[in-house]
């Protein structure tokens, strides 16, 4: 029986970034902050420099960090203007509470109402944000997965998605400045004027292209002494073939994207970025027996079988939707596909 493992993917190097703060409005002052965190909790008597409330345990010890999304993330809603909400972290980096302080969604104005937006909200209490959170019913035998569901809302998929992304934007933020002294940045972006003529060969001679391999022998070796040892006939029928044998590239660079697609999707994947500015596209290939989803995978979600990680914080993945067609001497066997994240998450 083929065994799922959760894969956290070491990425090509990249810039690490946080969230340049945009425009946004006045923050709460400190009675309407302190109204929103629940006892024994309370709040600092003034915010830093960036905004971030300090909070404090009923001892009056720093305890984590109170924070709106809006001045870290002020990413647009389908209204056009951002959701702010309060976050509040503990110092383990687990969200004790998320607290709406402001919409103007239609679907939640004079839809639906804000009962279960508010709702949606209160999932995001008890989870760490090491955990890979999506928005999302789970599908098929997700047990064999490391994601993390919270149920969305009928008829407000667009607006909910964009909370979701606001929070995890602010919260990774505020993780990497206070809890490992990365200062916020604005996103890196590919030069899109820069051209270079590469093909895949000169990918692979350049560096471009990360290859991780993991044979049938070193799983069986990872599951030793464990109720699963022994559990794959295929892997010892087989014991040097690849369980895994995974290629990574970063396509948001055109110049790298010509030379690992063939001309029709690297167009397609073009058309896409120019209506999503803020994706970061990477394809995915497996050629070995793991593969990147499961049977019953869902297009244009998270994939369940993968996971990414940066500086030890999760990288947001999900399927960019788009029919992938290799350039010529890119690996012919196994499976390929284009995940993309958002460079607003820190990426």
């Amino acid at each position: 029986m083929l065994r799922r493992i959760a894969l956290w993917l070491l990425l090509a190097p990249v810039l690490l970034t946080g969230l340049a703060a945009g425009p946004a409005r006045a923050g709460l002052d400190r009675t309407a902050v302190a109204a929103m965190v629940l006892p024994p909790y309370s709040v600092a008597d003034e915010p830093g420099d960036d905004g971030v409330w300090t909070l404090l345990n009923s001892g009056g010890a720093p305890a984590g960090y109170v924070f709106e999304t809006e001045p870290l993330a002020p990413l647009p809603g389908f209204s056009g203007a951002p959701i702010n909400m309060l976050v509040v972290l503990d110092l383990d980096a687990r969200i004790l509470d998320v607290r709406l302080i402001r919409q103007n969604e239609p679907i939640f104005v004079s839809g639906l109402g804000e009962a279960p937006f508010l709702a949606f909200l209160e999932q995001y209490r008890g989870h760490s944000i090491h955990e890979q959170m999506v928005v999302g019913t789970p599908y098929g035998d997700s047990g064999g997965g490391a994601l993390v569901h919270l149920d969305g809302v009928t008829k407000a998929t667009a607006s909910v998605r964009i909370a979701h992304e606001s929070i995890l934007a602010a919260t990774l933020a505020v993780a990497r400045q206070k809890m490992q002294g990365i200062a916020a940045s604005p996103p890196a972006v590919p030069d899109p004027d820069h051209d270079e003529a590469l093909d895949w060969d000169g990918l692979l001679r350049e560096g471009l292209v990360t290859r991780l391999t993991v044979s049938n022998a070193e799983v069986d070796a990872a599951f030793a002494g464990t109720r699963w040892a022994g559990d794959d006939p295929e892997a010892a029928e087989d014991p040097d073939g690849a369980f895994l044998d995974l290629w990574l590239v970063d396509l948001g660079p055109p110049s790298i994207a010509r030379a690992a697609l063939a001309p029709r999707s690297f167009a397609e994947l073009q058309d896409f970025l120019a209506i999503s500015p803020d994706a970061e596209p990477i394809l995915v290939i497996d050629t070995g027996r793991h593969g990147l989803v499961s049977a019953d995978f869902v297009r244009n979600t998270a994939p369940d079988l993968l996971a990414a990680e940066q500086d030890g914080l999760p990288v947001a993945l999900r399927d960019a939707d788009l029919i992938v067609e290799l350039a010529p001497g890119a690996p012919r066997e196994g499976t390929a596909m284009i995940l993309r994240t958002d460079r607003r998450l820190g990426f």
